[in-house]
């Protein structure tokens, strides 16, 4: 994955210090204690540009913790590495009288890498702090200073990270000279912002916070990144290990990338007559394409790196093709070099993968972006390579990066494009089963589903475990009580739009229920809805699921010669603008028929709109379940 500090320092933990007077501490401001964990109490952060490569960052903050929950507040993870460098660094705990109790020196401090099971190499390290079980409350100074030299983004400044803690001030001040100018973005707050120009033909920025209450977790809120405050400062004037260049805008942020990228995609004569005889007999270029992408899974794997300019520039594509490993941008770059070699032409890409986004056309920065893939624009059409998973589909875009913007790094510059979006009709899960009952209620079953579009993700992950992994995974999710699995299968059609098949025999006893002479067989115990919410007062936030969906059901249940059907649920019908269900059932024979759709039509509902979600949701899981009445003498 693409290296950016901001990760680190937005999800992982605090960064501040204190300017307050450690007696202020004892009083707490009444009106932002609720549903408040921590509080801050003060948090000053000053950037000063020394030059278009360094800058000095000095940070002051206090916290004051108020309950178990809120412990995690007062710790403090402080990144660095070879390029970012860690000048001093204390600490300082006061009692809930505002007595001081504990000096933190450097030397209390854990020191360990960032990355310590999944990386190859790094040189990223964390400074960690624990304050531990101190009587509560209690409040936490730290106070830091750091060097960085290499500058392709400034600041993602996030006051408030998470839920639960309230703000009472905090400030972002920078220094700049006029000749090193720089651009900033704000979202989801309205900072208070001033800029003034001194004698020494500097720009002294500052931007302010004050008074921000705790906000409480709401279920299927949208990501954090698109409701807490931030501020995304850049340099214009990039500079990084001899790299620079003057970027104003997406289109000039790509040509600062092909400055990375020149001269990283050559490869040997052997390895250019290797993709020529591996190509050359295909008939058309998604062949070729197809045939080169899983060349390049099959040799590779995956592994980060970050160190130095590692963690923005790809290792070259010689190199991939040496040793065998890369992240996603050598192994992008080592794609796309692949290719080229058989005159396919196609784009470095750059993404916010998962909760990260590009979230905004009119503004570049590095901090937008996580991730690396490759687009192969062919005429009419255009694939789209993720490299790091050596289990991907050809072509297949997954959940990761779906549905948002990425940057196609062209010869003249970066280019926003869009990647293919999925509606609920492309999500689909769909499920056949055939049982027989016997007048026990137990039952001997036949269940083979498949799954499409973004939820072919919710099988193929099975695909790398073990034949007892798998199963363990069914015995879990079944919703089955008494269940015995005989046998399963799992396959794959790995086709432009792949799909993934299970099949499972299984016996489950009492899958009816006894009652005198009288059998009730639930008609739909394998697919409950899965969506759970509950009606919430001056919610705040819109409802935000993973990904809108259809699920398909068709039950066929054998009932044994001696019953008769003496009840059938009636067809139901249950429909509004963000969800659709429809059930009904019919007798064939001996063979009871129940037919189910349920449908998310959007996967945001808007705050208006999430009463009558919630209403039609309850409506719907009540007729979700129905029961057929079976009769015997």
């Amino acid at each position: 994955m693409k290296y950016i500090l901001l990760f680190l320092l937005f999800f992982v933990g605090i960064y501040f210090c204190s300017a307050k007077s450690p007696t202020s501490y004892s009083q707490l401001p009444e009106n932002l204690t609720n549903n408040a964990n921590a509080i801050i109490r003060n948090y000053n952060q000053k950037i000063e540009r020394l030059s278009d490569e360094k800058m000095k960052t000095t940070v002051n903050v206090s916290v004051t913790v108020l309950n178990n929950d809120g412990r995690s507040f007062g710790n403090l993870y402080l990144p660095y590495n070879k390029k970012t460098k860690v000048l001093k660094l204390s600490g300082k705990i006061y009692d809930a009288q505002g007595n001081l109790v504990r000096k933190i020196k450097k030397r209390d401090f854990s020191d360990y890498s960032a990355y310590q099971n999944f990386v190859f190499y790094s040189d990223q390290r964390i400074l960690n702090y624990s304050a531990g079980n101190f009587s509560l409350p209690y409040t936490i100074e730290y106070s830091y200073t750091t060097q960085t030299t290499g500058l392709i983004y400034i600041d993602f400044w996030a006051p408030v990270n998470r839920y639960g803690i309230a703000v009472e001030e905090a400030t972002l001040e920078l220094s700049t000279p006029k000749s090193l100018p720089i651009v900033f973005k704000t979202q989801n707050y309205d900072f208070i912002h001033d800029v003034e120009e001194d004698k020494e033909d500097r720009l002294q920025y500052k931007w302010k916070i004050e008074q921000f209450k705790a906000l409480t977790h709401e279920p299927f809120a949208p990501s954090p990144l698109s409701i807490f405050p931030t501020l995304s400062i850049a340099p214009v004037n990039y500079k990084y290990d001899g790299y620079s260049e003057t970027v104003s805008d997406w289109a000039s942020y790509g040509k600062w990338v092909n400055k990375l990228l020149d001269r990283k995609d050559i490869l040997s004569i052997d390895t250019q007559n290797l993709m020529q005889e591996l190509t050359d007999t295909l008939p058309d270029t998604i062949g070729k394409v197809k045939a080169v992408y899983q060349y390049m899974q099959n040799k590779t794997r995956y592994v980060a790196i970050s160190e130095g300019i590692g963690g923005v520039q790809p290792m070259s594509a010689s190199d991939v093709d040496k040793f065998a490993y890369g992240d996603c941008k050598a192994l992008s770059n080592y794609t796309k070099a692949l290719l080229a070699s058989i005159n396919i032409p196609s784009y470095y890409t750059e993404i916010g993968a998962d909760n990260r986004r590009i979230r905004h056309d009119d503004f570049a920065s590095a901090d937008q972006t996580n991730h690396v893939i490759l687009t192969v624009p062919l005429e009419g059409d255009t694939i789209w390579l993720e490299c790091t998973n050596p289990y991907n589909p050809f072509g297949y875009v997954g959940s990761a990066i779906a549905n948002r913007q990425a940057l196609a790094v062209t010869p003249e510059g970066g280019k926003l494009i869009s990647m293919p979006t999925y509606s609920a009709e492309d999500n689909i899960r769909e499920y056949f089963l055939d049982l027989k009952l016997d007048l026990n209620g137990d039952a001997n079953a036949n269940l083979s589903f498949y799954a499409k579009g973004l939820r072919f993700e919710e099988l193929h992950f099975l695909t790398t475990g073990t034949k007892k992994q798998q199963q363990d995974y069914l015995l879990r999710s079944l919703p089955l009580k008494n269940l015995t699995i005989e046998e399963f299968k799992l396959t794959e059609e790995l086709d432009t739009d792949p799909i993934a098949n299970l099949k499972v025999t299984f016996k489950a006893g009492k899958y009816a229920h006894p009652s005198g002479n009288r059998l009730m067989l639930p008609l739909n115990t394998l697919t409950p809805i899965s969506i759970k919410i509950k009606s919430q007062d001056n919610r705040e936030s819109e409802l935000n699921f993973d990904k809108s969906g259809m699920d398909v059901s068709h039950f066929i249940y054998e009932i044994p010669e001696e019953v008769q059907v003496e009840f059938l649920p009636p067809e139901v019908i249950i429909e509004n603008d963000f969800l659709l269900f429809q059930s009904n059932c019919e007798l064939i024979d001996n063979k009871l028929n129940y037919y189910r759709t349920f449908t998310l039509k959007h996967n945001v509902v808007p705050k208006e709109s999430i009463s009558e979600f919630i209403e039609t949701l309850e409506k719907i899981r009540k007729k979700d379940n129905p029961k057929a009445i079976l009769k015997f003498d």
